[in-house]
């Protein structure tokens, strides 16, 4: 079964197509009679109502139904030719009539529905006469309270039951403020018709269901990532819903029964553009489309602001009861203008960036793909169908299901797949950024205490060495007389000491800081330590560099000669060894600092592992009574 009102559904759902359903939906739906299922309710009842429905305008808007009905009894109704009612843009009374055999009397009457599909109608008025009396009838109208429809449906469905022996003339008013007034008539088996009627509310409840638990979700993620993106597509779905609910006339059965001032605010019309305005915004938000990389952003920019100023202008006249004559016609005039709009607009802003091959926009072309496939099938089963021909028996709102579940379920997976991605991408890169704000830290903590180490060294050398060397100077001196050395030997002992003082001065003012340790680079300044270092000590020490010698930037060396420092001074201090290797080879991606010993103690570093750590490397050692080795792998 069609309905009139899913047009606007199905459009509301298209990022893309949204101009080819609205031009059809307003130009075309006239000569698409979409199939209907009639149940006979009895013998000599039609399957069809078409030719039994007959039709009166009541331009005066003031005829009551006794004059109606001697209106009918003057032949003054037309019939109509199908089962579905089409009046553009009006403000008359239009009057339905058909009449229903009476039941046979040895058999029990079998109950009717009579169904009007179209849930936005302003007025709605049923009234079944039998022999002159109006028996049953209910006046009713999307401008009225919900529960004056009498049967709690999101269309107008009035029961009917025929009389036996006598014939039932049922008479039906469509009042409309100005606005297209295009509905179905349908008569139903009262038991065929409660059967469809429950598959309808389930699949409707399904989708609800589905929808929330969408909203959740998307809700929950964008809470713990706070990424607007979420909370944009979330607006999507929340319109799309309100647009879906206000066209089908669920929204009116079961969120504003009491307030029906909302139908008069032309909620599906208004929802409609505010999903035109979220679903552009959030095609830009997914697929980051900024002045940066796009030269349509600030056409897509105007066409918002469009959007907003048309909603601020329609709400203003609402709220100061300032609506014109023909202000519907207005609005599907403007409702065309931006469908027709919205279609280059967002072609154009994928086309900028398909090229590009990134997973995000192809993504989103190819559910806009799968989208437009959707709306050809409908398209194709609706003209298909009026031929006799149709290509599947789902009905046309089973398709307008179908593009919504894509959009709901698809599209929520790929905002979810792709905004969790750029979340751990900006992660990524706030860590990065962190890392090397902590490293150019660091290296300015580093750069500080390297100025002092070499003011402390050079402190050392030129004060402390040149006192300790004018005291050696002084004891020499009063050595060289025979007397003195004879009386006081301990002065030669001293002047060994002061000797070997001034010898570690230099080896500690060394260690703090090579001099033209820039110049000469890492393996030449590691070569001169090690030549002092042998030169005063038993340990017998050997110096290797392979590969290529690559220069690093001075920071790094200087760490990595701190390490090699600090490995050779454990060596001499703990090992009790006599051999030592320091190798320093040069590979293609990494620096490899080795030292091995034959001692048979175990190292005592210091804060060996902070020093390595800091220039990303990775340490290795191997204890054994044989020796000590060490392998320092620094990346370059």
């Amino acid at each position: 079964m069609a309905y009139p009102h899913v047009g606007f559904y199905f459009w509301s759902n298209l990022p893309l197509l949204k101009t080819i359903y609205l031009i059809t939906l307003w130009l075309l739906w006239p000569t698409l009679a979409p199939s209907q299922p009639v149940v006979p309710i009895g013998p000599g009842t039609p399957s069809t109502l078409n030719g039994y429905l007959e039709t009166f305008t009541d331009s005066t808007g003031r005829l009551t139904m006794r004059q109606i009905k001697a209106v009918y009894e003057q032949g003054k109704f037309n019939t109509m030719p199908g089962s579905r009612l089409l009046i553009n843009y009006t403000t008359a009374n239009h009057w339905l009539h058909i009449r229903l055999p009476p039941a046979k009397p040895q058999r029990s009457a079998v109950a009717a529905y009579l169904e009007i599909d179209n849930p936005r109608i302003n007025r709605v008025n049923f009234y079944q006469i039998v022999n002159d009396s109006i028996i049953n009838q209910a006046i009713t109208g999307d401008s009225l309270p919900f529960a004056t429809r009498g049967f709690p449906h999101y269309n107008w469905v009035f029961p009917v039951l025929p009389q036996v022996g006598m014939d039932t003339d049922v008479f039906v008013m469509l009042s409309k403020h100005g606005e297209i007034l295009s509905t179905g008539i349908r008569l139903w088996r009262a038991n065929a018709f409660e059967q469809y009627d429950r598959s309808r509310y389930l699949l409707w409840g399904g989708l609800a269901g589905l929808t929330v638990l969408v909203l959740l979700l998307n809700g929950m993620v964008w809470i713990a990532t706070r990424d607007a993106l979420y909370g944009w597509f979330m607006a999507v779905v929340v319109v799309t819903a309100f647009n879906l609910g206000a066209a089908s006339g669920l929204s009116f059965q079961y969120v504003w029964p009491n307030a029906p001032v909302i139908n008069n605010w032309y909620p599906q019309t208004i929802s409609a553009w505010l999903i035109v305005l979220t679903h552009v915004h959030f095609m830009q938000r997914f697929i980051g489309q900024v002045a940066g990389n796009s030269r349509m952003v600030h056409w897509v920019n105007r066409f918002k602001y469009s959007i907003v100023a048309c909603t601020v202008l329609t709400i203003g006249l609402l709220i100061f009861d300032a609506v014109p004559g023909n202000f519907f016609r207005f609005l599907v005039w403007v409702t065309l203008f931006f469908s027709a709009m919205v279609v280059p607009l967002a072609v154009l802003s994928l086309r900028e960036r398909i090229h590009q091959r990134e997973p995000i926009i192809l993504f989103y072309a190819a559910i806009t793909a799968i989208q437009f496939l959707t709306l050809a099938l409908f398209f194709i089963n609706l003209f298909l169908t009026r031929a006799g021909r149709p290509l599947f028996t789902m009905p046309n709102e089973g398709l307008v299901l179908v593009n919504y579940l894509i959009d709901l379920i698809m599209m929520s997976l790929g905002v979810l797949y792709f905004g969790f991605s750029n979340y751990r991408q900006r992660n990524e890169q706030l860590l990065t950024t962190l890392h090397q704000q902590q490293q150019a830290q660091s290296g300015r903590i580093i750069e500080a205490l390297e100025t002092e180490r070499n003011r402390i060294a050079e402190d050392l050398y030129d004060d402390v060495g040149a006192m300790l060397s004018t005291a050696i100077g002084y004891v020499s001196s009063v050595l060289r007389t025979p007397d003195v050395r004879e009386r006081f030997p301990l002065l030669t002992e001293a002047r060994h000491l002061l000797s070997r003082a001034v010898d570690n001065l230099r080896t500690v003012s060394h260690n703090l800081m090579p001099k033209n340790f820039a110049e000469l680079g890492l393996a030449n300044s590691l070569a001169e330590t090690i030549d002092k270092v042998s030169a005063s000590t038993d340990i017998r020490f050997r110096f290797i560099v392979a590969g290529e010698e690559r220069r690093l930037d001075a920071g790094t060396e200087v760490q990595i000669f701190r390490i090699a420092a600090e490995l050779i001074n454990d060596i001499v201090k703990n090992s009790n060894a006599t051999q030592a290797t320091v190798q320093l080879v040069y590979g293609p991606d990494t620096l490899l600092l080795m030292t091995e010993d034959n001692g048979p103690n175990p190292p005592q570093y210091t804060n060996l592992h902070s020093k390595v750590a800091f220039v990303d490397g990775r340490i290795d050692s191997d204890v054994s009574p044989d020796g000590v080795t060490v392998q320092v792998e620094i990346p370059y």
